[in-house]
């Protein structure tokens, strides 16, 4: 069995995540409601931290975008993303992490759409929508329903 890096988060991310299942009808509102958690929870990480501080105060460009979120990622997990792409994503920036913290050993069987890390999503537009830069975020590929990396696609509008 791997390693499961912070289970207290797995498992209490797993919790949250059975419980939108078993209260929704359907994955885009299951999608859509671990997007709302994970907005009260970038809010929240955004207030608390020196997230706020340590960034630029204005973000414009899509390479600002890149940098805010690899800051991000150093605040929440301690590392980078595996990727972060702005050349094939077409005016947007897509996100791929192949090592995963929120869906580590999991798999979901027939699920096919649903996004299990959506609540990253939510973190990710919010916290942009804090640095003043309208856009969507959204799950593209996830580990958990057989993608070899996690994939977030962040749409600037």
């Amino acid at each position: 069995m791997p390693k499961i890096e912070n289970p207290l988060f797995v498992s209490l991310y797993a919790q949250w995540v059975d419980k939108v299942l078993a209260e929704t009808n359907n994955i885009d509102e299951a999608n859509q409601r671990l997007r709302d958690m994970g907005k009260e929870m970038g809010s929240n990480l955004y207030l608390t931290t020196e997230l706020a501080s340590k960034t630029k105060d204005t973000v414009m460009t899509r390479e600002d975008v890149a940098k805010l979120i690899d800051s991000i990622y150093r605040l929440l997990f301690d590392r980078k993303p595996t990727d972060v792409d702005m050349k094939s994503a077409r005016g947007s920036v897509r996100v791929a992490d192949k090592d995963c913290i929120w869906c580590q050993d999991i798999t979901l069987e027939g699920m096919r759409g649903f996004g299990y890390c959506e609540a990253f999503s939510g973190i990710l537009e919010v916290i942009l929508e804090f640095k003043g830069v309208d856009a969507k975020v959204f799950q593209e590929l996830c580990k958990a329903t057989g993608a070899d990396n996690c994939t977030w696609k962040v749409r600037l509008v």
